[in-house]
């Protein structure tokens, strides 16, 4: 046992050290192409056009550029299916497992249970100041790395499985590792129950988190999600001393969180304005609070109306342009909240809003930019269209909003004074539009000039989209892509 004891503390001073490095390089090449992006890659030079579908005029892709091309698009396409995200995505997320499956079973970790139970252990704590991170609402890894709300979360919710999975197997490991009962119950004893209940917390988190339980039942995971998870960090803290500096980490990045969505808090009062489809809108008067209110189109913020939801924070995308007075969102009924929300009598509400976060992508250097909208998704779109032609009067924006009835068309202000050609298609009267062939047919009539997509609605819309982009891009059509999906 001193042998394997003294085995499992070498393999812990490789592993920390080597697995934090990799991490924390990955981190450090997305914040690094973010901040390439933003500076230097968009910016626009004197006179500048991009070959796109290769008119007469203008040469096509060659060489490197367009083997650069051809990779983003492998990156970027989207297979179907519920459970598939972009390429890209898929390829970070099965790194990310590989690497972890790769630290549990690496060596003779297999040849003993006691030792495979630690390894389960190690790489459980290891992932808990990341899964934090990831978790933060008030979006650090966003300003730094440019990531969506979505795409973030994606990859918090995987952390989280390998937290949860790993630490059932160092349980699972423990209660057959050949101890006779009295000895299990002798060796709980010494180390306390901590770690069983903490086991049962991640479980709960678990069963809760996957997508068919958090659709039914949202507000009893978000609770369970909370409470159990600041249970099981403090239980694990005392079960077992190594673990303390992970869990330190961990309740730092926490505490950060919630001292940040302090600072960001702001109290105001709204109103609501019932739409079709059993939708609301509302309204809150930035000018009800001592503070300003800046916001760039693009971002979300997380609202709070203890009297019909308490303690709970949900996160909206900002529906109106930046103004002095209201900043507006449009809030589907689904369960909870939203329907509490929707079905309540009252029209003025006492809200507390914590925000605005995150990077939204940045036009400045594009001559068109289309703008692809389904129902809610509108929130992003809307405003980012009235900005952009506020902002830049030369630029083309492409404006296309899918909606089920004509009747949603009240969502927004389509005064033709904001300068947009604002494009409806209602499925009720026209069937599903084909995204791909629109996506492609607008850069088509770009004429070489630098283009951008941008869409935000359900995932069907945003993987269509995408393909699109990605068929471009194979093709040697140098095309931006940006999307924010919402959903359930």
């Amino acid at each position: 046992m001193a042998e394997e004891a003294l085995t499992g503390r070498e393999f812990s001073r490789v592993f920390v050290p080597t697995y934090n490095a990799i991490i924390g390089f990955f981190f450090l090449v997305a914040t690094a192409s973010y901040f390439y992006k933003l500076h230097f890659s968009v910016k626009p030079k004197a006179g500048e056009k991009r070959p796109l579908l290769g008119g007469e005029a203008i040469a096509p892709a060659k060489g490197v550029t367009l083997m650069y091309r051809k990779l983003r698009s492998v990156l970027l396409y989207q297979a179907p299916g519920r459970y598939f995200e972009a390429n890209g995505t898929m390829f970070v997320i099965a790194g990310y497992l590989a690497l972890n499956i790769f630290y549990c079973f690496y060596g003779d970790a297999t040849q003993d249970v006691s030792y495979m139970g630690n390894r389960f252990g190690l790489v459980c704590v290891v992932n808990l100041p990341i899964m934090f991170l990831l978790g933060s609402k008030t979006g650090l890894l966003v300003q730094w790395t440019g990531w969506s709300h979505e795409g973030y979360n994606i990859l918090h919710r995987h952390a989280g499985r390998v937290v949860c999975l790993t630490a059932l197997g160092h349980i699972i490991c423990y209660s057959f590792n050949g101890r006779t009962l009295g000895e299990q119950i002798m060796r709980s004893a010494q180390i306390g129950v901590g770690g069983g209940l903490t086991g049962l917390a991640f479980t709960i988190i678990l069963v809760t988190s996957f997508a068919p339980a958090r659709n039914k039942m949202y507000e009893i995971f978000l609770y369970a999600h909370v409470w159990f998870l600041v249970a099981g960090i403090v239980l694990l803290f005392f079960h077992y001393p190594r673990c303390r500096a992970y869990c330190a980490a961990a309740s730092v990045i926490w505490l950060w969180d919630r001292i940040n969505r302090f600072k960001n808090a702001h109290h105001v009062m709204a109103t609501t304005t019932v739409l079709s489809g059993n939708t609301v809108k509302l309204s809150m008067n930035v000018k009800s609070t001592f503070r300003e209110i800046h916001w760039q189109t693009g971002q979300y913020v997380y609202v709070t109306i203890n009297k019909l939801a308490p303690l709970q924070a949900h996160p909206f995308t900002i529906a109106s342009p930046p103004n002095p007075n209201t900043l507006e969102l449009i809030i589907r009924a689904r369960q909870g909240f939203s329907k509490s929300l929707f079905l309540s009598e009252e029209q003025e509400h006492r809200v507390t809003f914590h925000g605005p976060y995150g990077s939204p992508p940045k036009f400045d250097g594009f001559s068109k930019v289309i703008l692809l909208a389904g129902g809610a998704g509108v929130a992003y779109s809307y405003p980012e269209a009235v900005e952009l032609t506020r902002q830049f009067p030369g630029m083309e924006v492409d404006f296309f909003w899918v909606v089920p009835q004509r009747d949603f068309v009240s969502w927004v202000d389509m005064d033709p004074k904001h300068n947009v050609d604002f494009k409806v298609w209602v499925t009720a009267e026209q069937g599903r539009p084909d995204i791909e062939k629109y996506v492609k047919d607008s850069i088509a009539g770009a004429q070489g000039q630098k283009c951008a997509v941008a869409v935000c609605g359900p995932a069907a819309l945003v993987r269509n989209s995408r393909n699109a982009c990605a068929s471009l891009l194979w093709e040697g059509v140098d095309v931006e892509f940006y999307s924010e999906n919402f959903g359930w």
